[in-house]
């Protein structure tokens, strides 16, 4: 157990070293804003927000869009098939505003995580982004709030709706860093 604890404390201490401490917010996006684009085309709202969160695409790379796009007949184990042309509309939306084409930090850190020409399937298999995140489903981390998956931005970061994520709440159980 103690290798877990150390491991864990380790990412804790390595996060909030490169991050300037726990009230620093980490990765900070644009200097101008502090955001990252907030979705505004409502094809892409009204389709896709109908089942889950309606992503900023600043969140992927372009061909990460391309490929979840073409896959929709098996969108992670369910159909998501649209008509063609609000597919292609979508498919532009998302890639016209994607990381390799943002300009706010958040988007810069993004595509420095991957490795030229990667394209990962889902958000939370962006290195930056897993990184960031990879105590909080940890049973032993404790948090609270406690997101079921990481899909769930809003349950820490709560003005994602703005495109905020550097603001967080959350507090962590210090059971964890003590000895047993």
């Amino acid at each position: 157990m103690r290798t877990t604890k150390g491991r864990l404390a380790g990412i804790l201490i390595a996060a909030a070293s490169v991050c300037g401490g726990w009230a620093m917010p980490c990765a900070p996006a644009s200097a101008a804003s502090g955001r990252v684009l907030v979705p505004t085309d409502s094809t892409y709202i009204k389709e896709c927000g109908a089942c889950h969160t309606a992503f900023s695409p600043e969140l992927l790379p372009a061909g990460s869009w391309r490929k979840v796009m073409q896959g929709l007949e098996d969108h992670f184990g369910e159909s998501a098939k649209l008509e063609g042309p609000t597919q292609h509309a979508i498919t532009r939306y998302l890639v016209e505003h994607a990381a390799d084409r943002a300009t706010n930090d958040q988007s810069r850190a993004i595509m420095g995580s991957l490795r030229p020409n990667e394209a990962p399937l889902r958000i939370t298999q962006v290195p930056y982004i897993a990184g960031l995140h990879a105590a909080v489903l940890n049973p032993v981390w404790n948090g609270n709030p406690r997101p079921k998956t990481l899909t769930e931005c809003g349950v820490c970061h709560h003005d994602v709706k703005v495109g905020e994520f550097r603001t967080k709440s959350f507090h962590v159980n210090d059971h964890l860093f003590r000895g047993r």
